[in-house]
């Protein structure tokens, strides 16, 4: 599995740089960074607050303005479950984060506006922390992949600012069943540095 997801994310990245060479010749300096910041959701079943706070960070290359690759970093924040034991309070944090390496797109709606996607493999770690009746933390790793969708508004040729909604695959065999499939819904500014 997890060779399927990287071959299918460099497969991703290939493709856009592809693409962009047949569009026209690339922009040498069409970097960009971009972080984002907002409420993340777990779907997990169990946990008596499921919301918390996601940030990530991004960094890319895209050509024409248009199809780019990406890596960067996500923290999908701290759902948890308390309750009481015997009398005696507990709560389990969940912390899940990783590394990100995908694809992105970017497509122009009017003279400012854009609709943005990404797709790509997650590199998470799930650590779960105990606190109260019951002590201690546990932790595994993972890789899956992740997905999301947005629009973005350009004040300028090299800055926007956009709302996006991820959503991220991250198993932890160790004390999780099945899949855990948080999104975060955020709000991202990205700098664009180079494009003429």
């Amino acid at each position: 599995m997890r060779h399927l997801l990287l071959t299918a994310s460099l497969g991703v990245a290939l493709a856009a740089s592809s693409f962009a060479a047949r569009a026209g010749n690339a922009d040498p300096d069409s970097y960009f960074i971009n972080a984002g910041a907002g409420i993340s959701h777990s779907n997990l079943d169990g946990l008596t607050d499921k919301n918390s706070w996601g940030y990530g960070l991004n960094f890319g290359y895209r050509w024409q303005d248009t199809w780019g690759v990406e890596a960067g970093y996500v923290d999908l924040g701290k759902p948890e479950a308390k309750g009481y034991y015997a009398g005696y309070p507990y709560a389990f944090k969940l912390h899940v984060s990783g590394f990100t390496l995908g694809g992105n797109g970017r497509w122009r709606l009017s003279d400012n506006w854009h609709a943005t996607a990404r797709l790509g493999v997650f590199f998470s770690k799930s650590k779960v922390t105990a606190s109260g009746a019951y002590e201690g933390e546990a932790s595994d790793n993972d890789t899956n992949v992740y997905v999301g969708g947005g629009v973005s508004y350009d004040f300028s040729p090299t800055f926007s600012m956009g709302l996006n909604i991820d959503r991220y695959q991250a198993k932890a065999k160790r004390f999780i069943t099945g899949t855990n499939s948080p999104y975060v819904a955020s709000a991202t500014l990205e700098w664009r540095f180079g494009v003429h």
